[in-house]
């Protein structure tokens, strides 16, 4: 596997770089690094989950099909899966410390999809890391074939992108240093500067609604996180699930309050690219298939445990598929 960094800077080496030993991605969690869950009608919710104009559920997607189209034979007679992602999400998308290898959640789940596409357990796959602001241009321009990058399903991205069926669920949330005045999203916000990725969800929940915060953007989640480690932000806001590897980073930092929104995770494709699309949603079935046993819990139970949810305790279920008629 290759690592293509795209000119991406290293925001987290400056303080947040500091990720704890091992190359699995897991260590025990402090007590509040366990993001909590929105309740039936999400608490606080700023945004109940997306419907689109046409009536669609935003986590909508293609039937589940392995069709050998265009795109799919394109990375076949390639024989190499191009994949723009994160390598700064502790628990997602991260490169350890000690041996540099690409890990987390995301990373699993990219290794299923090439195993599959490609037909080998050794796929060749190129890993692009790409800023958030520029997700949706690499794969209008096809720098990559997917974008694998804890990236939310949104009615507007759909019209740029194409999604794959949800493999996540999340929201967004505050993260704030401890004895930040901050204790919810709502006025105690007034004259504080918060931080967002650029082209992000929670940047665009912030723009319609401030609470009266000072708006501040930076390329990735994780530099606001260092923007607030060096006094130049108050707190952030990123998908819970992100911020829970914040925390798990930086334990002078704490999840504020619940959730906001109902959002999904999918895996990002060129418009066109319906036959990847359904591909895809038919590797996802199987990785979802087993229950306790499938790929998708063991993947949660290597990244996810102790920070998303508690240990030894079973992990969340994955989100149930849904199809477009």
């Amino acid at each position: 596997m290759l690592l293509a960094a795209g000119g991406l800077a290293l925001a987290g080496a400056v303080l947040a770089g500091s990720l704890p030993d091992g190359t699995d991605g897991h260590r025990k969690a402090g007590k509040h690094a366990v993001a909590e869950p929105a309740d039936e009608h999400g608490v606080g919710t700023v945004a109940e989950r997306e419907t689109c104009d046409d009536g669609r559920d935003a986590a909508e997607s293609y039937p589940a099909e392995r069709v050998e189209g265009s795109a799919v034979e394109e990375i076949q007679d390639r024989g190499q899966l191009i994949v723009g992602i994160d390598q700064n999400s502790y628990l997602w998308g991260y490169r350890t410390p000690d041996t540099g290898e690409i890990v987390g959640f995301d990373i699993d789940l990219v290794e299923a999809i090439a195993e599959d596409l490609l037909d080998t357990p050794d796929p060749d796959i190129v890993f692009r890391a790409i800023p958030t602001s520029e997700r949706i241009n690499a794969l209008q321009d096809g720098a990559v074939d997917m974008v694998v990058r804890a990236m939310s399903i949104t009615c507007e991205r759909w019209e740029h992108v194409a999604f794959s069926t949800a493999y996540f669920e999340t929201g967004q949330q505050l993260l704030a240093p401890r004895n930040s005045p901050i204790d919810g999203f709502d006025a105690s916000m007034a004259g504080q500067r918060v931080c967002s990725a650029e082209g992000s969800t929670a940047a665009e929940l912030l723009a319609r609604e401030s609470n009266g915060a000072d708006l501040v953007t930076a390329p990735n989640h994780l530099d606001c996180l260092v923007q607030v480690q060096l006094g130049e932000a108050d707190a952030l806001m990123t998908d819970a699930a992100l911020g829970a590897g914040h925390v798990a980073q930086d334990p002078s930092m704490e999840l504020i309050g619940e959730p906001l929104t109902e959002e999904s995770y999918g895996v990002a494709f060129n418009a066109e690219a319906t036959d990847l699309v359904a591909w895809v949603n038919a590797v996802l079935e199987d990785y979802r298939e087993g229950g306790a046993q499938s790929r998708w819990t063991a993947a949660a139970e290597a990244r996810l445990e102790g920070y998303l949810y508690g240990e030894n305790e079973p992990p969340p279920s994955p989100p149930e598929p849904l199809y477009r008629n």
